[in-house]
């Protein structure tokens, strides 16, 4: 690498290729040579173009009405398609090149444009029958990239300037070839991955013994697992020893215990959250003021969607270490209690009759079990009575269908005239004692008694 940035050497180096091209290039002979070439190139490429376009259109509409059903053919077809311009074009270069050889021209420009076209057309068409547009062009890029250099006939250079391109960090000997190999190796297996994980999240949704939370759990610690895999791998493909990462996982272990410490932890709880299913995705939950249902469980945190459909992102900590209420845990059916006051004139055994068959006509509330009215204290200004009944479906919200039961009970009370009371205050004087009243005139003489 020291000889390529070298001063001194990168100047004779630009010099012998100065001398190249006055001695090569700026020659009236070889300069006709060349502008024929690129107007050959120019004319072939407009002709195949024109013909190509008119054909494909021809083919379009001759095969607009069937349909293949083989995928592989499809790709194939209309890759082929796509490529018909440059085909042609081929065609009129090489009719082209056999023309002006035959006056004695140089076509080295021509040629090298033909085998560059010819193995661009060959590598595009044989991976079209890869379903994948990703693994697709990949491979199509790096194979043609390899086809044109060798057809150039700078591969061996290229792989040798690569090589020498790097510098050496104890014992690793780092290189440009070696960083390319490396990430594309990764990429390569970070594909894998991605296709492996999508697959494995499709079969284990059709496993109806495991829960979400589980699913979850699986999916994203094999995911976890494969990425640092495949990373390992990609840089044993540099030569980097992996014993010599030791150093470095103890000072990544070092800074995730200071700066990490949150991250961390919010990753952890989740894992013990997944795992233990305290929380699911779908879970009616109440943490505080927020209540709602759990649409996602992350890495870092949990997305909870209230009724109003405003989604609060939770950090999996504070499911942890806070009071969190589980509307659904066990069983989707809750107990709702509705405090009723009745006054003290009314029948007590009658109200309570009438308030416990007040909701049986509302079709969330459950007939088993079915509503009761308790009688719960004498309280100032009524009877305190208490209305509980059950519901299975806590996640379309527990206010509405509570508004809804009171309405009834309201309703219910309304009509056979039972009244709720208002808080009222009696006031006694004291007739032991004479009551003293006194005037006072407005402007300001003495009060009369």
């Amino acid at each position: 690498m020291n000889s390529y940035l070298d001063i001194d050497t990168l100047h004779k180096r630009l010099l012998s290729l100065k001398d190249w091209i006055v001695s090569n290039v700026f020659i009236w002979e070889n300069l006709v040579h060349l502008l024929v070439q690129i107007s050959v190139l120019l004319a072939a490429w407009i002709i195949g173009t024109i013909l190509g376009r008119w054909i494909r259109r021809i083919i379009n509409a001759r095969i607009k009405e069937s349909s293949l059903k083989s995928r592989h053919a499809t790709g194939f077809l209309i890759r082929f398609l796509g490529l018909l311009p440059l085909i042609f074009s081929i065609f009129s270069l090489w009719l082209c090149i056999q023309g002006v050889r035959g006056i004695g021209y140089k076509t080295f420009l021509m040629t090298m444009a033909l085998n560059l076209a010819i193995a661009w057309v060959v590598i595009q068409l044989a991976t079209s029958v890869i379903l994948d547009r990703f693994w697709s062009k990949i491979i199509a890029v790096v194979c043609w990239l390899v086809a044109a250099l060798n057809i150039i006939g700078v591969l061996d250079k290229t792989i040798s300037l690569l090589e020498s391109i790097g510098f050496t960090a104890g014992d690793v000997n780092l290189t440009l070839l070696s960083v390319v190999k490396a990430v594309f190796i990764l990429i390569i297996l970070l594909r894998g991955v991605s296709w492996v994980n999508g697959n494995l999240e499709k079969k284990l949704s059709k496993v109806s013994e495991l829960t979400p939370s589980t699913r979850l759990m699986l999916t994203k610690s094999l995911n976890i697992a494969m990425i640092v895999m495949v990373t390992l791998v990609a840089l044993n493909s540099v030569g980097i020893d992996l014993s010599a990462l030791t150093l470095l996982s103890g000072a990544i272990g070092v800074g995730i215990g200071f700066g990490l410490q949150k991250i961390v932890g919010n990753f952890i709880s989740g894992l013990i959250l997944l795992s233990d299913k305290s929380v699911k995705p779908g879970d009616v939950v109440q943490l505080q003021n927020v209540y709602g249902y759990v649409k996602h469980m992350g890495g870092r945190c949990v997305s909870v969607v209230t009724r109003d459909e405003k989604e609060y992102l939770i950090p999996n900590e504070d499911l942890i270490t806070q009071q969190v209420i589980n509307w659904s845990y066990s069983t989707r059916k809750i107990r709702i209690k509705v405090p009723v006051g009745i006054s003290y004139n009314a029948d007590p055994h009658n109200a309570m009759e009438l308030i416990k068959n007040a909701p049986k006509d509302i079709e969330r509330v459950l007939n088993n079990p079915a509503p009761k009215c308790l009688m719960v204290g004498f309280g100032d200004n009524s009877v305190d009575l208490q209305l509980r009944f059950w519901i299975q479906d806590p996640q379309n919200g527990v206010a509405n269908i509570t508004s809804q039961v009171m309405l009834s009970i309201w309703d219910t009370l309304k009509a056979h005239g039972i009244e709720i009371p208002y808080p009222q205050r009696d006031i006694h004087l004291d007739t032991e004692t004479p009551l003293r009243v006194a005037h006072v005139p407005e402007h300001g003489s003495s009060p009369v008694t």
